[in-house]
């Protein structure tokens, strides 16, 4: 059941969008699992976590790169072997954060491809491979900063420091 949990990220947020009818009144919304908030430095107290939106793309999801992004081969757009092929896995999947219409684009994007591991009878235990995979077939809803450019962070929960403090970035697209 852990996995379903796991595999809910884009739902929880796509249903707070449009089931819950944007109770927050925003058009940019961020997940982020709750291993964001043990470190208690990162973040200014009494503060929004996203302060700088102008680094949040319009039309594109923001994600962790937590690897230097080296994506499989092209005709391996269905991909979930992070054990055997490390060197392709790079997609943190702890932190998102888009503008509402990007949110609910992704999630059908998302759910589309977990359908797609279904009847290849793939594993979806591992949500960051599914979430690799959206992207690798929607590349142009993607864009990952890689870990290198953020300072002082954890490299799995590097995109708070990006929405929070700012700076010059050069996402992977």
């Amino acid at each position: 059941q852990l996995f379903w949990i796991w595999l809910s990220k884009t739902w929880y947020v796509s249903e707070s969008i449009t089931t819950l009818q944007n109770p927050f009144k925003s058009d940019v919304f961020m997940y982020s699992d709750i291993g964001c908030f043990r470190r208690k430095n990162i973040l200014t107290p009494g503060q929004p976590m996203i302060q700088h939106r102008e680094v949040i793309p319009r039309h594109a999801m923001l994600q962790m790169a937590h690897h230097k992004p080296n994506p499989p081969p092209t005709h391996q757009v269905w991909w979930n072997d992070k054990r055997t092929q490390p060197q392709h896995f790079y997609h943190s999947g702890s932190q998102m954060v888009a503008y509402e219409d990007t949110w609910i684009k992704f999630h059908e994007y998302f759910v589309q491809v977990v359908d797609g591991f279904f009847q290849r009878n793939m594993f979806v235990g591992e949500d960051q491979a599914v979430l690799q995979s959206t992207c690798l077939q929607h590349p142009d809803i993607c864009e990952y900063i890689p870990f290198t450019q953020v300072r002082n962070d954890n490299h799995y929960f590097g995109l708070r420091t990006v929405v929070h403090r700012g700076g010059a970035f050069e996402p992977w697209k």
